[in-house]
Order: C-alpha cells, then structure tokens, then sequence
C-alpha cells in the first residue's frame, strides 16, 4: 500500500501527501516485541510525527493500526496528538482480529482504544465481514470496506518454460512467510496425500523462515516421507523471481490457520491467472470465489487441500478456467487504480465535512 500511495499519479495530483516511514526492517523474528530497540524507535517517530504536525498542520492524518498491544501503543504516539491537534483523523486496518484484541484487552487498554479511536473520522477495513471489528467504538456509517489493490504480476520478457512443465509436472505455489500460523505445514503435509494421487504435483515452498524448530520440523518431514523429489524451499523470493514463479506456477496455495485481513499474494496470484485454494480467514472469502476462482477449505486440514489440488492438478482446463475468473475479478476489483481511487473517494468526504 505505501508504493500505490507514492506512486499513484490520481494520488499525488489530488493531494499534498507527507510520509511519515515508521517501519522497522530488522525483520521478522522483531515483530512483536519489546526491546531498547524498539522503543527508541518508536520515540523518534513519535518526536517527528509532532515535528510534521506543527510544521505541516496536514488536514488529515492517516494511521495503519495494530492490532496487538504493543502495536497499538506505537500507534497511541500518532493518534493521541492528532486528537488534541484536532486533525482529521483516518484508521485503516489490515487485519480481521482488532475486535477481538480490544474484548481481551486489560481495562485501560480498552479505554486507551475507546479514546483514540473515539473522534476518528473515517475506519477502513478490507470486507464487509470486518466491519464488526470496530463496533461500539467508531459509528457504523464511518466505517468503510476498501480492498487492497496492486499492481499486477507482469509478463517478463525472456521467462522460458519451466522445465518440468514439458512433461507433463504441475508446480504448486506456496509463498508467504514459512509459519505454521500461515498455513505451510499444513501445505508440506498435503504433499505425500497429493503425490499419491498426482504424483505429477511439484511444490515450491517459498518464503521467509520464521521459526528455526517450525523448519526443522518441516526439513524432517521431507527427508522422513523421501519427499526430495517434490518439494523445493528456495528461501525469500521479491521483485522479478516472485514474478516468475507465479507466471510459472499452475495453482497456488496459501491456507491460513491464523486470522488474516486480505493477504496480498492471493491478489497476486490471482493477477498471474492462478486458481487459489485458501481458507476463509478474514476477508479471503469475499476475495476467492468458492468454486469459480478457486476453492476455501477448513482452516488447519491438509487432507482438504490435498483433495483441491489433487482437483486441479488432474483437471488443466479447470485450472485455466478458474485462473482466468480470478485474473478478471483481480482486474475488476483489487487493482492499484481502483484502490487508489477510493482511498480518494474517502479523503475528500472527510475533507468535505469539515
């Protein structure tokens, strides 16, 4: 989302957009957690988030909320200015679990939260099953559903067929963070179901390691059911080798067990023409159709995506056939373009009331 902010030309024409980077790319194994690190950071961007507020005295100011603890703390430094600065504030959350976060929450985080969010103008979420995230804290008219959008996988010139494809293989895409809360062991699981039944299926496990006993678990697996021949983890894939393992792909598979908001490599593989089978984690219902873009399977089941990708392994002309719907509701509903336009839509009706 912050490339389609900088990059988008209806974006940058319409409005004067300051950027405040707040991102921390220590990475993942940080995330989450409390140290001098961390705070220091989040102090410094607290102390130029009030430089840019006196400086700049924007009309609106725009926050991505957590929806842990110490996230939403961070967050605090930026919402509790802009409310005693009385600016426009807009909350987006890209997430599906910040309902349940304020219910478990310890008293005076409840009201920490009731109070920042309590004068916001606008709360985005990704679906219209995530509106209840913010009920009896924002008012139901200024809660509104924007999807993600993004710019879609492009052709590269000079990608040659995967080799295996020639005779006859079907690689299977996996790629997101390598966690059990994402769905990759249930994926790796599916793998011996599926090679007896389609001993054709390739998987390609790509992605970020994130727990070392959650790897080793899965590196034991492979050796203990022989599975070298159909598996490969080539590790974090970005840029143009994520494009050409999705352009090389034939299914793609990401099934959360984990609440989820609206992940952005299903938007990407269905940009690639790639049926999807994914669970029903936060807004991924309202994004895969059942059965036209891909199919949605119990959370935590590997047997259920064995039996989906054992489907569209067999059958290439339902593969394309849903490839193809996905490619046109990608294209209809989750572009850079379309996104970037209803951010605008909600800028200006806040810029409108005052």
């Amino acid at each position: 989302m912050l490339e389609t902010f900088l990059q988008n030309a209806n974006l940058q024409q319409q409005f004067d957009i300051v950027l405040l980077d707040i991102a921390d790319r220590r990475g993942l194994t940080n995330m989450g957690r409390l140290d001098k690190g961390n705070t220091i950071l989040a102090l410094r961007h607290g102390l130029e988030f009030l430089r840019l507020l006196v400086l700049k005295h924007p009309d609106i100011v725009y926050i991505c909320i957590a929806q842990n603890t110490l996230g939403y703390l961070r967050d605090s430094l930026f919402l509790i200015p802009a409310r005693l600065f009385r600016r426009q504030v807009v909350v987006h959350l890209h997430g599906s679990d910040f309902g349940a976060f304020y219910r478990r929450s310890p008293a005076w985080m409840r009201g920490l939260i009731r109070w920042t969010l309590g004068r916001v103008r606008r709360a985005i979420v990704l679906g219209q099953g995530l509106r209840k995230n913010f009920d009896g804290l924002v008012p139901v008219e200024r809660v509104m559903v924007l999807p993600n959008g993004i710019r879609p996988i492009s052709s590269i010139p000079g990608v040659k067929e995967p080799p295996g494809r020639a005779s006859g293989a079907c690689r299977v895409v996996y790629l997101g963070t390598l966690q059990r809360a994402k769905g990759f062991l249930d994926v790796l699981h599916s793998v011996p179901l599926v090679v007896s039944g389609a001993p054709n299926a390739h998987f390609i496990l790509a992605g970020e390691h994130w727990d070392p006993d959650e790897i080793q678990l899965a590196r034991d697996f492979i050796q203990q059911n022989q599975l070298q021949a159909w598996v490969e983890m080539p590790g974090v894939v970005v840029g143009e080798d994520k494009a050409r393992l999705l352009q090389q792909a034939d299914v793609f598979v990401f099934p959360p067990v984990a609440p989820e908001g609206q992940p952005l490599v299903i938007l990407e593989a269905m940009s690639a023409s790639l049926p999807v089978i994914a669970t029903s984690q936060g807004a991924i219902s309202e994004t895969v159709v059942e059965g036209v873009t891909g199919f949605l399977v119990p959370p935590g089941d590997p047997t259920a995506i064995a039996e989906k990708v054992i489907c569209l392994v067999r059958d290439q002309d339902l593969r394309l056939k849903m490839g193809q719907a996905g490619h046109e509701r990608f294209l209809e509903y989750y572009s850079a373009d379309r996104w970037a336009g209803g951010m605008a839509r909600i800028f200006h009706e806040v810029l409108e009331e005052g």
